[in-house]
């Protein structure tokens, strides 16, 4: 037995001096035996801290151009369904298909199975943007439609606890309190009674801006449940698949106009600016629809470079910013003291919301 052990350990001992001296060879050849990947240059602070600051500007100054923009489209053209429909069109005519063209972009690799998958989420996202957009063309919508537009934390956590049983954690739990109750208090301008609450709450604006809230946390949850595998199978990263559910979006709103809005009643509307005018409208249909675009398409790049917390929080600061530029730059838009709080509420609970989802607490 004692013989036995001996030679067991001689032999291990070999076939362990074999592989050092396999992996010798193969470092002395200048060939690593376990293949690692060298590390990226790193990148100076100064110069990702310009780049960061560039495209919060970038993404918060587009984002209030479509609110300005809208506002002026609302103004000179009073038909939000075809509004939306544009403003849906323009990004990916005079932005993706160019791209696509030039080959700065790699070209989607879809199969009439993968537009099924995505069709879902196309609806959801014609639904919510010209829910939106209707919301925002009533009389004094602009800010109201942001108020509103700010319960999105809260419908977003019952849809996924109804859909995907995801239970939220306390913290973020918690604080879908402020955020409800500033909503209510901005909207309500403070009266918070039965009948003020039932007045506001079921009036054009908040309809249309929670039903937007809605359809747009159903597209997040769809997004979330796509397989694993396909956005490297499709070539659909973030920003070619918000490319390909526009365009998709565009096709379904499209029949959807003529339900709601008479193509002779457009006609009328447009011939009735003038050469003028209708040179004007265009112009603002065009920087609308592409600030639309550009933004979400930054808001896309955020999230790849930033990560979940960053890009939630910024999300959240969005909205001061949008209620800056429709208090300056859009008449019809009143901000009074009890609003202005209300605001401060529920964006507080919307970034709090922000910080604890992403960190799981």
């Amino acid at each position: 037995v004692g013989h036995g052990k001996l030679v067991k350990l001689a032999k291990e001992r070999n076939d362990f001096e074999a592989v050092s001296s396999e992996r010798s060879n193969a470092l002395v050849a200048g060939i690593p035996f376990f293949k690692q990947t060298p590390p990226p240059a790193p990148q100076s602070s100064l110069n990702k801290y310009l780049q960061m600051t560039i495209l919060f500007t970038m993404w918060y100054g587009f984002n209030a151009g479509f609110n300005v923009y809208n506002a002026h489209m609302k103004r000179d053209f009073q038909f939000p369904w075809a509004s939306a429909t544009l403003q849906l069109v323009v990004g990916v005519l005079f932005r993706a298909l160019p791209m696509w063209a030039l080959k700065l972009r790699k070209l989607p690799n879809v199969t009439l199975e993968d537009i099924g998958r995505l069709l879902p989420i196309a609806i959801l996202n014609a639904a919510g943007h010209a829910f939106s957009v209707v919301a925002m063309f009533q009389k004094g919508g602009g800010s109201l439609t942001h108020v509103i537009k700010a319960s999105e934390p809260v419908v977003s956590v019952l849809l996924a606890l109804l859909v995907n049983r995801v239970v939220p954690k306390p913290l973020t739990a918690a604080s879908l309190l402020p955020i409800t109750y500033g909503v209510a208090y901005a909207s309500t301008l403070g009266n918070l009674n039965v009948a003020s609450m039932s007045k506001e709450f079921t009036s054009v604006v908040a309809k249309m801006a929670m039903a937007s809230n809605f359809a747009f946390s159903m597209r997040s949850i769809l997004r979330k449940n796509l397989p694993k595998d396909f956005q490297q199978r499709t070539n659909l990263d973030p920003v070619n698949e918000f490319a390909v559910t526009s365009l998709l979006s565009f096709l379904l709103l499209l029949p959807i106009v003529f339900l709601f809005e008479s193509p002779a009643s457009m006609a009328s509307a447009l011939q009735a600016l003038g050469v003028a005018g209708q040179r004007t409208f265009w112009i603002n249909t065009m920087i609308c629809g592409a600030c639309f675009y550009i933004y979400n398409e930054l808001q896309n790049i955020v999230l790849g470079s930033l990560g979940a917390v960053p890009t939630a929080v910024g999300n959240t600061l969005k909205r001061v910013v949008i209620f800056v530029a429709l208090y300056f730059f859009t008449p019809g838009e009143t901000f009074p003291l009890a609003k202005i709080v209300g605001c401060a509420i529920a964006i507080a609970g919307c970034f709090g919301f922000a910080v604890f989802d992403s960190l799981k607490l």
